[in-house]
């Protein structure tokens, strides 16, 4: 047989993701909750890796008198909803098949499928069954290369099958049997083992040639066989039984994303004392529920300055920050709202001339989530939209802001990112013309406005949520060590005609 080769293209909707979910019991907050994934390193909700590989299942030509016998899934790259992902599909006999899903050119996610002779098999109605409803958190110090699970599991029948019909597995040889325990590898990683925090990364499933019989949920045992505490990287051995008899056995590899990092003010404390250096001075922070834009927010109440911490969607984080800071030498006021409008930006400046008199600082600091992204055709809108965005997000309240800042002999601090000044990341375009966009438009406005201080800020790789992946935080920086850096500059220094460059950092954390 000659190898067939087709190409494809397929997206997936929340729909898609609550049908997986319902059929699963998965309810793990990364792939269903738009609040909880927004603060992960992703900033979107996650496709169920398992989904995807059915998804291109369901694109094999049909095999009758064939069923699946193995099945490998690899996870090398999240998939997004409501994102237009292509599908190459390789089949070299009816025996085998390849299935791979790329978001131009970067591999996405990859399934090989064996098939042996046999017919596929539909399940009995039976009531669904699974041990938790929340998806358990755990930390890499809660694993023993000892742990393991031993448990009863039955999807939702009626789900699977709608699941199951919609994608025409039955006749690509993939009957009820192997996708509920495919549907139990995506429950078991995302609610039990590591849960909450988890990354799928690989499936291997082989199915027993003969089958018992089907009129009860499986049992199944999952051991851990390996934990790298280097990586997180997890590798579970797990064996599906009915009444005693092997249905499938197979290998699990996950891992585990680190809790997600916080500033505190202990931790700037620790770092430079508190003081009243500030007092009496007005600043604005975007960006300043999380990450850089908090650890700036507390750096500079701790020294005395009143700070408008603009969030957009972070409420329960910016109300967070202002409570920690009650008792703080300076004062939080939250202020909500999209900092590239410009009609909100305009409102904010009446709101805070009428009740301050005044704006001594401006930081600069929104910036959208960082995704990989490639410089071809189908990337290219994402690439533009992104650079948009970010230079709206600096350009937009300088352009509002500055004339107030010109009438205390102010500060306007822009935060950029040595990848304006090193060689950056190949599937960083989006980002890297982003900080030369805004560093360009920050030069122009310091020969504008000459009674403004202008300070560029190239932090190096921050821990942030955006760097809180297992291999992510190699290398990154606390933060607060930024924030403090900065907030001492401004202490130190009054504002000159010259834009100056805050760089070189070094890192004091630990």
């Amino acid at each position: 047989m000659e190898p067939l080769q087709r190409q494809g293209l397929i997206c997936f909707s929340p729909d898609d993701l609550e049908l997986f979910s319902k059929a699963s019991h998965d309810r793990n907050p990364l792939h269903l909750s738009d609040d909880y994934a927004r603060k992960t390193p992703f900033a979107n909700r996650v496709v169920f890796g398992i989904l995807g590989g059915l998804f291109g299942l369901g694109h094999l030509q049909d095999r009758p008198g064939l069923r699946l016998s193995k099945i490998v899934l690899e996870f090398p790259a999240p998939l997004f909803v409501n994102l237009p992902y292509s599908l190459e599909v390789v089949e070299t006999s009816p025996e085998k098949a390849v299935v791979r899903i790329y978001d131009g050119r970067r591999l996405m996610s990859k399934v090989k499928a064996h098939f042996r002779i046999g017919n596929p098999e539909r399940l009995k109605a039976m009531t669904p069954q699974a041990t938790r409803t929340e998806a358990v958190t755990l930390s890499p110090s809660d694993l023993i290369e000892s742990c393991q699970i031993a448990e009863t599991y039955c999807p939702d029948i009626d789900a699977l099958q709608v699941l199951t019909d919609r994608l025409e597995l039955f006749q690509k040889g993939i009957g009820e049997v192997e996708v509920a325990a495919l549907l139990w590898a995506s429950y078991f990683v995302g609610m039990e083992l590591p849960g909450c925090q988890a990354l799928f990364s690989k499936l291997s499933l082989s199915f027993e040639d003969s089958r018992p019989n089907l009129t009860k949920p499986f049992s199944y045992t999952a051991s851990l066989s390996q934990f790298d505490d280097r990586y997180n990287l997890l590798r579970t051995k797990a064996a599906l039984t009915i009444d005693e008899m092997p249905l499938a056995t197979g290998e699990i590899q996950s891992f585990i994303r680190p809790a997600p990092p916080t500033s505190t003010t202990a931790s700037i404390e620790t770092l430079t004392p508190s003081s009243e250096a500030l007092k009496g001075k007005v600043a604005l922070v975007t960006g300043a529920s999380r990450g850089l834009g908090a650890a700036i927010a507390q750096a500079l109440v701790l020294q005395g300055c009143t700070v408008l911490v603009n969030f957009y969607r972070s409420q329960a984080e910016a109300e967070h920050l202002q409570n920690t800071l009650a008792d703080a030498p300076g004062k939080v006021v939250l202020i909500q709202g999209d900092a590239s409008d410009l009609a909100w930006c305009n409102s904010t400046r009446e709101q805070i001339l009428q009740k301050f008199g005044r704006l001594d600082l401006l930081v600069c600091n929104a910036c959208p989530p960082i995704l990989p992204l490639w410089l071809e055709p189908n990337a290219i809108h994402r690439v533009n939209d992104y650079v948009s965005k970010s230079l709206a997000l600096m350009s937009v309240p300088m352009a509002v802001f500055l004339g107030a800042l010109a009438k205390n002999t102010g500060w306007n601090i822009i935060i950029s990112s040595v990848v304006s000044t090193q060689t950056p990341p190949a599937d960083w375009p989006h980002y890297v013309s982003a900080k030369h966009a805004i560093e360009g438009i920050a030069r122009v406005a310091a020969i504008e406005y000459s009674d403004v201080g202008f300070l560029l800020v190239r932090p190096p790789k921050l821990l942030t949520t955006q760097t809180n992946t297992p291999m992510g935080r190699e290398g990154a920086i606390s933060p607060e060590v930024i924030a403090v850096k900065l907030v001492q500059h401004l202490i130190d220094n009054q504002p000159s005609e010259n834009l100056e460059i805050l760089e070189n950092f070094i890192n004091k954390d630990n």
